[in-house]
């Protein structure tokens, strides 16, 4: 008897030291279309590669593991379902391989490297994350690899998608879309893409620690990585209603694009004490980079402004850049550096439209190439709180609503020429101009510098204008010799 009783403890001992085992995810379906069902707070890992596999995470069900990766698909035409955790301590929490992967979350998916990661010919991904989703990672939070066949991802987010040191979305394969209603952050580039890519964004994009306060229009950095954009890609579309903060550049693009609507609000937070590197609400590069075919130097890029764009330079070009570009504002363009639209010294022909409620905060520089100004249904009371320089080439001014009878002032100081407009002898607007040779005024017609000072008597310049002129010399000669 004495016997009896050792060999039971003895063997409840051994019971409390055998490994608990994770719960098998329930298998079902058919052979054509297999499925599994999730239901265990200790769920064991899953890698699978049939077809048409469907995975389903319930709310309480958690797949964890503490190194290595919880899911692994390789199959064509699978989706998965997370209610629940998907977790992994040192790895990707899901990584999918085959064709027309979805994913629709509204668990907590959270990678020690990615949280959701895509290779080989996992083209056609799609990924809904709802609003009670949350996608953590500590690289990038969702990713597509380096591979062409990585093509048309399709994400659309309204809960979190977070990195804490890399990107919340990287996607580097053409054609990929982004549809943000939620926020995405992350610790460099929030999003990355390549060639034609799609955003609509009408939440929040922004680098961890980056804030906007839409009350006072004003931004607080409270340790946000320095030199990050908040998006970034070669070519495509971006209609922004939402807002997009990068410490670097806001959106910065090669060639296609950019609408920034009236709810939109698009800033770097760069420093304006380094002007050269300190970022633009819009950057322009000067080469297109696509994952498919050869670098070149980037096409037309189009950019429509009804909200607000702040940065170092509102619009800023790479120094290098030679492409047309085409600006449509009539919202707000601050340029804490000086500068609200800065082209590069050899853009080519190019043209801003200055509509509606447009401001802009600094000074409007344009390139080489055969510019034009647009002044057509303003309705603000001022063109620039600075000046419009059309640089080389032979720059055009027109002002489609007005005739030479609106002008109320005119004056030509060495290279600036001052106007202001009105009717009825009330001011609407004026503005300062450099190298500008050809003015056009609704039916009065087209006529050179020295055509149109001949038609207008000068009067007195406002007090402050005498020594804004000879400043502006100065900044225009020194600018001369450089371009020379």
């Amino acid at each position: 008897m004495r016997h009896t009783h050792k060999l039971i403890f003895a063997s409840a001992l051994a019971l409390v030291n055998v490994p608990v085992m994770a719960a098998t995810c329930i298998p079902g379906g058919t052979a054509d279309s297999p499925t599994l069902l999730c239901t265990a707070t200790d769920s064991g890992n899953i890698n699978d590669n049939r077809n048409n596999l469907s995975v389903t995470i319930e709310s309480d069900a958690e797949i964890i593991r503490a190194s290595g990766r919880p899911v692994q698909l390789e199959g064509s035409n699978q989706s998965v379902n997370n209610q629940g955790l998907i977790e992994s301590g040192n790895d990707d929490a899901i990584r999918g391989k085959g064709a027309n992967l979805t994913i629709d979350n509204s668990g907590t998916i959270r990678g020690g490297d990615r949280g959701i990661r895509l290779q080989d010919d996992a083209d056609n991904f799609t990924l809904i994350n709802r609003e009670s989703g949350k996608i953590f990672a500590e690289n990038q939070a969702v990713r597509l690899d380096n591979d062409a066949e990585l093509e048309n991802a399709h994400i659309t987010n309204y809960g979190l998608i977070q990195s804490t040191d890399g990107r919340a979305i990287q996607s580097r394969g053409p054609g990929g879309t982004v549809i943000n209603h939620g926020t995405l952050r992350g610790g460099e580039e929030v999003i990355e893409a390549r060639e034609d890519f799609t955003l609509e964004n009408r939440g929040t994009v922004a680098l961890n620690g980056l804030s906007w306060d839409a009350d006072t229009k004003t931004w607080t950095n409270t340790g946000a990585t320095d030199d990050e954009d908040g998006v970034q890609f070669a070519s495509g579309t971006a209609d922004n209603y939402g807002v997009i903060l990068g410490t670097d550049d806001g959106i910065d693009i090669d060639e296609g694009r950019v609408h920034n609507h009236a709810t939109g609000v698009i800033v770097s937070t760069g420093s304006a004490s380094d002007p050269l590197n300190g970022g633009s609400g819009i950057d322009v590069d000067a080469l297109f980079e696509p994952t498919q075919g050869e670098v070149r130097d980037a096409g037309p890029l189009t950019i429509i402004n009804e909200g607000y764009i702040e940065g170092v330079r509102a619009i800023g070009a790479d120094e290098a850049s030679t492409s047309e570009i085409t600006i449509e504002n009539s919202g707000t363009l601050v340029g804490r550096g000086g500068n609200a639209i800065e082209f590069a010294p050899n853009q080519g022909n190019s043209s801003l439209l200055l509509t509606g409620n447009s401001e802009i905060i600094g000074n409007v520089i344009f390139g080489s190439g055969d510019d034009s100004l647009i002044v057509d249904g303003l309705t603000s009371g001022m063109l620039s709180t600075g000046f419009f320089d059309g640089g080389l080439g032979n720059n055009s001014v027109f002002f489609n609503d007005f005739s030479l009878s609106n002008i109320l002032s005119f004056d030509m100081t060495d290279a600036l020429i001052y106007m202001s407009f009105g009717v009825s002898g009330d001011e609407l607007f004026s503005g300062k101009f450099i190298n500008f040779s050809s003015w056009t005024f609704g039916n009065d017609g087209t006529f050179t510098t020295a055509e149109l000072a001949s038609q207008l008597n000068p009067v007195p310049l406002p007090a402050a204008l005498p020594l804004f002129a000879f400043g502006l010399f100065g900044l225009w000669a020194g600018r001369a010799r450089l371009l020379g």
